[in-house]
């Protein structure tokens, strides 16, 4: 069963985000990394799960 959880894909994006500023914070990835590594997150994150926009356009 594919179960989408209301919002998910946002709260999982903004966790995302938190956790690779704190690896720029301790000196443990560039900014460069953090960059590519966020662009791979949305696009796999916002596959995988619906989001608040996706879930409000198709009720």
């Amino acid at each position: 069963m594919d179960m989408k959880l209301y919002g998910q894909a946002d709260f999982y994006y903004a966790v995302s985000k938190q956790i690779l500023s704190r690896l720029v914070d301790k000196g443990l990835i560039t900014d460069e990394q953090r960059n590519k590594i966020d662009i791979l997150n949305k696009k796999v994150i916002f596959e995988r799960y619906a989001s608040i926009a996706e879930l409000e356009v198709s009720s």
